[in-house]
């Protein structure tokens, strides 16, 4: 049988878990998963330590939750640790059994992987410290490969996808095609280095808004409909100086930004946060806060960090951010995979505020922001809200950006004016 290939991002085949030396363990303060034939399996290892283990720390899924990919789940230590992690932070089915004993959420973690079309991708996801690494601190644009399965995923042959598009099938290959090439250019315009980040959301912003309009009106039948749009921002994208005087021309409102984004951060992240996370929201709290004020005060400290504190980063490290939104759009099947393709853009437009907001408030505490600051609350946020199936909905209701249209909406966040 021919081997299967995947198309992975270039940082892809460079990723090594570190184990006990990783700074936030996946195998702490989550729910772990168990597929049937895993939890078959331990059912019936016969090990002096492993097998009364398996059979106090697993426990059968309820029977309305059951299927093959979740039969049941392992049990947490009061302190939130996997009951099978170990003292020096690895994993004691690993290094008795080996790595083929995982479940296969253990083995596959921090990857994703999902089919688009007749395609197989793999991705990291930066909720991981160490796939944070090598996905953030990659100065050069992100660029894609096709590699051989994944030595860790090969023979799970049963693995669930956590993207597929479509939902059944291959699709229409011709199709699929024109598809893949609205993803390439999503990719190539948040890759774009000639406009500043916030730009470059403002004309993605405007291309979904175009191509949403062809695929949701009554006669649309082919893909092919997309392809006079996606030539046109194809072309657009060679006279940059258009997009940043339509950008410049976009109207922001700071004291309204900075009031939401402060809600967002206590009702959403600061609530039950991991430790990783709290010391990046108390770091831009006592920056942007701590001399308190009223709104207007707030607004001049905000500006003079962004502008001081934060701006030098930016123009040394911009690309952290960069790949960030390059990342969600590749691993999430971007943006095919919620109801509306405006969907997501709306969360990437209000994830970046929010990422900024927070950065910038760092940024002031300090005087200056190190890359290990950026990738600490880049991490923590991503395993705060990735994980989360809430985290899309309550973020869009927070910043008023629900229905038709409303992409537009969110627009004014990628101001700081």
């Amino acid at each position: 049988m021919k081997p299967k290939k995947y198309l992975v991002p270039d940082y892809y085949p460079a990723f090594r878990c570190i184990g006990g030396a990783c700074e936030d363990s996946c195998c702490i303060g989550w729910n772990i998963s168990v597929e049937e034939t895993a939890y078959q399996r331990y059912q019936k290892v016969d090990h002096p330590t492993l097998t009364p283990l398996f059979r106090q720390a697993i426990v059968a899924a309820p029977k309305e939750q059951r299927n093959v990919h979740t039969a049941a789940y392992i049990q947490k230590k009061p302190d939130g640790r996997c009951s099978f992690l170990k003292p020096d932070g690895f994993c004691l089915i690993q290094s008795e059994l080996g790595e083929e004993a995982l479940c296969d959420t253990c083995a596959s973690y921090p990857r994703n992987v999902n089919f688009f079309g007749g395609q197989n991708e793999c991705s990291l996801g930066i909720s991981c410290p160490e796939a944070a690494r090598q996905v953030l601190l990659h100065p050069d644009p992100i660029q894609f490969i096709v590699v051989d399965a994944d030595p860790a995923l090969a023979k799970r042959t049963h693995l669930a996808p956590a993207y597929r598009f479509p939902l059944q099938g291959s699709g229409d290959p011709t199709q699929i095609t024109t598809l893949n090439d609205l993803r390439g250019l999503i990719i190539g315009i948040l890759q774009f280095r000639e406009l500043e980040l916030g730009a470059r959301l403002m004309v993605l912003g405007f291309l979904l808004d175009d191509v949403d309009k062809v695929v949701s009106a009554p006669g649309f039948r082919n893909a092919a409909e997309i392809v006079p749009v996606l030539q046109g921002y194809a072309d657009f994208l060679s006279s940059p100086q258009t997009a940043a005087v339509q950008f410049s021309q976009l109207a922001g409102n700071l004291p309204r930004k900075l009031h939401l984004i402060g809600g967002v951060i206590t009702e959403l992240l600061a609530s039950q946060a991991k430790p990783r996370l709290n010391a990046c929201l108390l770091a831009a709290s006592e920056g942007l806060l701590a001399e308190g004020g009223d709104d207007a005060a707030l607004v001049q400290r905000y500006t003079a960090a962004l502008n001081e504190n934060f701006a030098p980063f930016l123009r040394e490290h911009g690309y952290m951010l960069e790949n960030y939104l390059v990342n969600q759009v590749y691993s999430r099947l971007f943006p095919f995979t919620r109801a509306s393709y405006l969907d997501l853009y709306r969360e990437l437009v209000c994830s970046l505020a929010v990422l900024q907001v927070l950065l910038v408030g760092m940024a002031a505490r300090d005087g200056h922001l190190e890359t290990r600051q950026a990738l600490q609350l880049l991490q923590s946020f991503a395993r705060k809200a990735h994980h989360n199936p809430t985290y899309l909905d309550k973020l869009l209701n927070a910043a008023g950006a629900t229905g038709p249209g409303a992409f537009v909406d969110v627009m004014w966040l990628l101001k700081d004016e």
